[in-house]
């Protein structure tokens, strides 16, 4: 019996001990299932049970029998309690800056500021469990990304089938929010004139943005001239109006088409905004840098002071590939001359990039600090990038990835369960 085991058990005797001087008896916590090294107590039982019949109630779901619920229930903590030990013995940890960060996640979504959701909580003395069951789940989702993620492999022909499928074109396929107006056609000669003129008119006021789209298709009638239409909603190309497909993935989030014609009328629309897709155009950075960082024998002051004196070199005619690869720290540009090639926002940290953006091509910087050490940069190009298809192949491998998790997360969980000590007591009715 492992001492873990041994000491619940040794607290438990010794509160049924105490409890035979009292005048009356007191409820004894029993323990429902044993766990490898942990145990689920009848109190926690109670406690999930009371939570899930009440989240039931309030989604107005219907409870399964009351034997299958307490399975459910017992299953759910038996796991629970085998992914916080191996979360615990792997050293994943959730730290304070990260569930602050969620717990003001959280508060944003329920129209609260942090500080007032700390006051509601408070105020129902929830604050303290309800950021340690948020731990727990954080600890727990973690702990899966590790586990299960290393057991799935997305091919690259996965990848390109998948691309070439239809679900696969319609899911990576952008979205479109449209407004549109119409103007009817009319049988009179001179009335279908004036109506064209007025289509022409209400664009030229549309593209000026002396009027609004929304506005004027809800007033009914322009003039004289009965109008209708109005917020398209959300559509992939698709599920567009046949006479739409070809105008309106050409837009630009705000333009207006010209007016153009169908047996119905005159049509006006405005691409209002985009959203999905894999269409894709990246702001990319061709540079060199040399990395001076401190370490067990270099102080961050003498690791600026070096960084000065090869930038003064460098100013003085030494070639700068030359000088990286005697002193960069940069073990990956070293051999390159410090070359990072080309380089996208998000590659490198932030206060790194902010110093690049600033600076000229063909300029090198002078020493700058960040967290990795001091750095010489020099900018050497400058280019707007179209990154459509690796986003593409980027969102496949996305979406391959989740379908294949959800899977080997049910592998994994039904492997670690098969793998542990369980004994599950006596009924936890």
């Amino acid at each position: 019996m492992n001492n873990s085991y041994m000491k619940i058990l040794l607290l438990l005797c010794g509160l049924a001990l105490g409890s035979g001087l009292m005048a009356e008896p007191q409820s004894i916590d029993k323990v429902v299932a044993v766990v490898d090294d942990d145990v689920i107590l009848q109190s926690e039982f109670d406690r999930r049970m009371a939570q899930v019949k009440q989240q039931l109630q309030e989604r107005n779901l219907p409870s399964p029998p009351a034997a299958a619920l307490r399975k459910q229930v017992l299953d759910q903590l038996i796991l629970e309690h085998l992914q916080m030990q191996m979360a615990d013995r792997g050293g994943v940890r959730i730290d304070d800056n990260t569930l602050n960060q969620a717990m003001a996640n959280i508060a944003q979504q329920n129209n609260m500021s942090f500080e007032q959701f700390r006051q509601v909580l408070d105020a129902n003395n929830l604050y303290r469990s309800t950021r340690e069951q948020l731990q727990k789940e954080l600890t727990i989702n973690q702990l899966q990304n590790r586990a299960v993620n290393r057991r799935i492999d997305i091919t690259r022909q996965e990848i390109e089938n998948y691309l070439r499928s239809e679900a696969g074109a319609a899911t990576i396929a952008p979205e479109y929010h449209v407004a549109h107006l119409l103007i009817p056609i009319s049988n009179d000669a001179a009335d279908a004139q004036r109506r064209q003129e007025l289509a022409r008119a209400i664009h030229k006021q549309l593209s000026e943005g002396k009027v609004d789209i929304l506005q004027i298709s809800s007033l009914g009638n322009v003039a004289g001239v009965p109008v209708s239409g109005g917020d398209l909603g959300w559509r992939k190309a698709e599920n567009l109006p046949t006479l739409f497909i070809d105008v309106v993935p050409r837009l630009e989030p705000g333009n207006i088409a010209e007016p153009f014609t169908s047996a119905n009328g005159f049509h006006i629309v405005q691409l209002l905004e985009t959203r999905g897709g894999a269409s894709l155009t990246l702001d990319q950075t061709h540079l060199r840098h040399i990395l001076i960082a401190p370490n067990e024998i270099r102080t961050n002051a003498q690791a600026e002071q070096l960084a000065n004196e090869l930038y003064e070199r460098i100013q003085g005619g030494e070639d700068f590939a030359d000088i990286a690869r005697k002193y960069s720290d940069d073990a990956k540009s070293m051999v390159a001359g410090g070359d990072l090639d080309w380089v996208s926002p998000g590659q490198v940290p932030q206060d790194f990039m902010a110093a690049v953006n600033n600076t000229e091509i063909g300029v090198i910087t002078k020493p700058f600090r960040v967290q990795t050490g001091w750095h010489i940069v020099e900018v050497l190009e400058r280019r707007k990038q179209d990154v459509t298809e690796e986003n593409k192949r980027y969102q496949a491998q996305q979406i391959l990835r989740q379908r294949k998790y959800d899977m080997e997360l049910e592998n994994w969980l039904t492997e670690i369960r098969d793998t542990a000590f369980i004994d599950i007591k006596e009924s936890s009715e």
